[in-house]
């Protein structure tokens, strides 16, 4: 069986357009920009993929046009052709704008063969997916019926198969554009008008492929189907003789499958990012408990520790018990074999009655718990980024968020145009104002007042100029160019001042602000 895959309704800027309003995707060619998708709407202006979009443009002005992700689409046809497997475990994407099915043995499952089209298709509906639905006795014919049928549903037993297939064009048996150009120019534009012509003449011709299609899409030869293998899954599961509800007895099914899930882990040499406990009620629900770790890891021991954290979530939801448990990891990533210490410099950490052994070096353990307790968003650490204003130049990222190599000095120099004005480690989140006194409008303060402590200035640095990033600044916020200072008082602490805006160039007055101090 195999369902065809509509072509896509969204405009350009992502809103959903109107059912009148005809939309194409394109894709730019050595030829040009050629239509590759189109709606509905659009088909019913006489367009075609394959289409110069110029002849489409001048047939109808107010085409809606958007450019084809075709990598995209690529991997949504894999995703689709993987979740088809719920119908049946042999699967595969036709490219580039189908799924194939092989249900043989699968349809009784679901109340034969005409209700399983029904479901897919609409399940397929709830997707927002238009699919054209074909089922027959051989690969080919499916593949012909659902693209070029007039039905959008078709279930084709084999004696009715060579009836169906003759009205269709010869581009229905997979044959490359030339082959059918030439089939076309003899007159040769059906698929019966193949059927029962001598053999050798078109072999001799147009190559044995074409015949070969031909006798697939009857079921005169045989044609092997590669279904798409789903990603492997590292998943351990355990049942139990009778159903559990403490928290303890729970905690002691989680130390098994973490144990053999791990095991399965460093075997693979890989370790999980993302892992998922799921519990198995004895009336059919299951509670599911999610963790996601800062690194990869396989540690059984720290998985547990984790997992048994969340359980008070799931305190109130035993109902009458788990009969069964599952613990798979959805994500991971290489994780190399690790020589440890002979000696022993591990420091340990206690909450509590419970203790955390940390390596040197190694925070992951701290980060997660941290994460599982205070949530992903809590737990931050900072990463560049391009901008040139100081409190944009880092952006706090959570810790879960795979970590990459930054070289921070680097990403200074940047920042500061190569030159040796330091900026501090420690920056206010929002600048704080000051009162001060200068000997000359455009130059550093003599003076300032800030949390109502005066400071005497001794030494001073600058100015370190910072237009306004008009093309980032949100509304409301200060479009003024900034001139920063290194201050130092008269006991010798170190601050980083900045004037907002310049003297003569804005229509208010400059303020003084502190943004940061030096250690």
């Amino acid at each position: 069986m195999t369902p065809g895959a509509p072509a896509p309704d969204c405009p350009p800027n992502g809103q959903k357009p109107h059912e009148d309003a005809a939309l194409a995707l394109v894709t730019t060619t050595d030829n040009g920009q050629r239509i590759t998708a189109l709606n509905q709407a659009a088909g019913a202006l006489g367009f075609s993929p394959g289409m110069a979009l110029a002849d489409a443009r001048a047939i109808h002005p107010a085409l809606q046009v958007a450019h084809a992700d075709l990598q995209g689409d690529e991997r949504a046809l894999i995703r689709l052709a993987l979740w088809c497997q719920c119908f049946s475990p042999l699967t595969r994407p036709d490219f580039p704008d189908g799924v194939s099915l092989d249900i043989a043995g699968c349809a009784h499952l679901f109340g034969g063969e005409t209700a399983l089209m029904e479901m897919l298709a609409s399940k397929l509906g709830r997707f927002g997916l238009t699919a054209r639905l074909a089922l027959a006795p051989t690969i080919g014919g499916a593949w012909a019926l659902a693209r070029h049928a007039p039905d959008d549903r078709l279930a084709v037993t084999r004696s009715a198969l060579a009836g169906h297939m003759a009205p269709l064009p010869v581009c229905a048996l997979r044959l490359e554009e030339s082959t059918v150009k030439a089939l076309e120019k003899l007159g040769l534009k059906r698929v019966g008008d193949l059927i029962g012509k001598p053999r050798a003449p078109l072999a001799s011709r147009f190559g044995p492929l074409a015949l070969r299609r031909l006798d697939e899409a009857l079921g005169h030869e045989e044609e092997s189907f590669r279904p798409l293998n789903p990603p492997h899954l590292h998943a351990a599961q355990c049942r139990f003789a009778e159903p559990i509800v403490t928290q303890e007895a729970i905690g002691i099914a989680i130390g098994r499958l973490t144990r053999d899930l791990c095991a399965l882990l460093e075997k693979a040499g890989k370790g999980a990012r993302r892992v998922e406990l799921r519990l198995f009620r004895v009336d059919g629900w299951f509670e599911a408990l999610p963790l996601a770790t800062s690194t990869p890891t396989r540690d059984a021991a720290h998985l547990a520790r984790l997992l048994g954290e969340r359980l008070d979530r799931i305190e109130d939801r035993a109902g009458f018990g788990f009969e069964a448990a599952s613990l798979t990891a959805f994500s991971v990533e290489t994780l190399a074999m690790r020589q440890e210490d002979l000696g022993d410099d591990a420091m340990t950490m206690r909450d509590g009655d419970d203790a955390m052994t940390m390596r040197d070096g190694d925070l992951a353990p701290l980060l997660d718990r941290l994460v599982n307790r205070f949530g992903a968003r809590n737990v931050t650490r900072a990463e560049p980024h391009a901008s040139f204003l100081p409190e944009r130049a880092a952006r706090a990222v959570s810790v879960l968020k795979p970590a990459q190599s930054h070289d921070w000095q680097a990403h200074a120099r940047c920042i500061q145009d190569g030159a040796a004005f330091a900026r501090p480690l420690f920056l206010f989140a929002v600048p704080e104002p000051v009162t001060t006194l200068a000997g000359v409008p455009d130059g550093p303060p003599t003076r300032f007042e800030w949390r109502r402590v005066a400071h005497l200035v001794t030494r001073a640095e600058g100015p370190e100029r910072i237009a306004p990033e008009w093309w980032r600044a949100p509304l409301g916020a200060s479009r003024k160019t900034r001139d920063y200072f290194r201050i130092e008082d008269e006991a010798g602490r170190r601050f980083w001042l900045f004037r907002d805006g310049l003297y003569e160039r804005d229509e208010e007055t400059p303020r003084w602000f502190i943004h940061g101090v030096f250690a």
